[in-house]
């Protein structure tokens, strides 16, 4: 009896151990797929191009789990073989052959619409399967020289779409696939199709910034700043530099034209960036013109311009500084400040501000505005900013009305004082604005003979090394 009673304990103790070496194989196994898939989790957030990403989970797949891998991909009804890996015991051949093979979809996969497609998993490679995986004579040939013990192919979906396969074959490492690999192959197959989807949102993503930019750049262009007018008696010289990128849409302006009885210039700064504040910029400057056109009165483009940012259905602001100006400089100019940075008279060696106040336009329905008319002498320079200037910052901190004022004094033209200001804010900024900015000068012509100016010159660039102003003279 004690004999039977020890044979049947040294058996559980064998099952047991037994039990217990599958275990510790299972566990082991276990810890290399979760770190498999861990190291794919870490591929994939590293945001590489597409391609680059998934040759990296190739690379984390072989040799770990299988022999050999591809992932191809589906765009547009087309097949693309777009990641290959083989073992260094597969031979130089193996990969190069791989990528070069034509890829194909098991069929149940090519079937739109479709629910969860279950693997395609061959346990035992047969001749049989090797020639109905093969494309021809030459195909098989190179799939017998892989010596596939087993494969499995796993549709990779994503949002309920088919966006590719997983292929991974065992052949030289004498190991062969079962069921739990094909099931785990599942798993890689959602991993895998997870960073598709992320890259093809991205994707989406950049065709809708590419869209946007190419919609931002056709406004900027149709909004950017005429060449100034000859206007008799008078030299002019304006720059308008939008902060940011070269295709991006900016909220100030200035605009020179006709009106009755002389002309009209205006500079203004609407709120916002991009394509809204583009719409609310050319609904301004066309606004701007109709009213002087019409009356020549910039408290009356003043309060047109209000009731029409006032009837839109979203909120916009606006700031103007419009004047108009005759064709004799003898005559005072008219000008009219809604909300906007008071401009500033050059005398020399003396800067002085316009006290010219009234609210920002867009803000209330029943705000006024002042004309006032100042005599600007031959020699005398006035000068129209938006904030982007004041408000410029460096390493120094902000730019500041004193350094405007620093930089105004003893400017001798329009000219001068555009490339000045330029000038100084590409030294303080170092090329870098947050906020747009525009300038307008002006100065009457001498009696004796009239100021020499450049051809007029819109500039919609960054801030740069170089500066770039337009000018005109009568």
């Amino acid at each position: 009896m004690d004999g039977i009673i020890i044979v049947v304990l040294g058996a559980l103790l064998v099952a047991a151990l037994a039990l217990l070496a599958r275990m510790l194989i299972g566990a082991g196994r276990a810890m290399r797929r979760f770190s498999v898939l861990n190291q794919i989790a870490e591929v994939s957030d590293r945001g590489g191009s597409l391609r680059e990403t998934l040759d990296e989970i190739c690379e984390v797949l072989v040799p770990e789990v299988a022999d050999f891998c591809m992932i191809d991909l589906i765009s547009d009804g087309q097949i693309e073989r777009i990641a290959v890996k083989a073992g260094p015991d597969g031979g130089e051949g193996a990969t190069q052959g791989l990528a070069e093979r034509r890829p194909s979809l098991p069929e149940p996969m090519e079937r739109p619409g479709q629910g969860p497609v279950e693997p395609r998993f061959i346990e035992r490679m047969t001749e049989a399967e090797l020639r109905d995986l093969s494309h021809d004579e030459e195909d098989l040939e190179f799939l017998r020289s892989l010596e596939t013990r087993s494969a499995v192919t796993v549709a990779l979906r994503a949002r309920g779409r088919l966006t590719g396969a997983l292929t991974m074959g065992v052949g030289w490492s004498g190991r062969r696939f079962r069921s739990a690999d094909a099931d785990f192959a599942r798993v890689l197959s959602g991993r895998i199709a997870l960073t598709l989807d992320n890259a093809g949102l991205f994707s989406d993503l950049e065709r809708a910034e590419s869209a946007r930019a190419e919609i931002a750049e056709t406004l900027q262009h149709g909004l950017l700043p005429p060449p100034l007018p000859q206007i008799p008696g008078w030299s002019l010289a304006a720059s308008y530099r939008p902060a940011g990128a070269e295709n991006e849409v900016g909220g100030d302006f200035y605009d020179a034209f006709p009106a009755a009885g002389g002309w009209m210039l205006v500079v203004g700064d609407v709120t916002g960036r991009g394509a809204r504040a583009a719409a609310i910029t050319a609904q301004a400057c066309y606004t701007l013109r109709t009213a002087a056109i019409l009356t020549g009165d910039p408290l009356v483009a003043l309060s047109t311009l209000n009731r029409a940012l006032l009837a839109r259905r979203d909120p916009a602001l606006c700031s103007v500084a419009a004047l108009a100006i005759s064709e004799d400089p003898l005559r005072p100019v008219r000008l009219a400040v809604a909300g906007h940075p008071p401009p500033l008279v050059i005398d020399g060696e003396t800067v002085s501000e316009r006290n010219c106040e009234g609210p920002v336009l867009g803000a209330f329905a029943d705000g006024s505005w002042e004309l006032e008319q100042i005599v600007i002498e031959p020699g005398q320079q006035l000068v129209i900013l938006t904030d982007g200037i004041a408000e410029a910052c460096g390493q120094g901190g902000r730019f500041g009305d004193e350094r405007v004022r620093s930089e105004l004094c003893g400017a001798g033209s329009p000219v001068r004082v555009v490339q000045r200001l330029e000038g100084a804010l590409q030294a303080f900024t170092g090329g870098v604005l947050e906020d747009d900015v525009a300038i307008l000068a002006l100065s009457p012509d001498a009696p004796e003979g009239r100021s020499t100016g450049e051809i007029s010159i819109a500039s919609a660039k960054p801030l740069a090394g170089t500066t770039g102003f337009g000018s005109s003279n009568g």
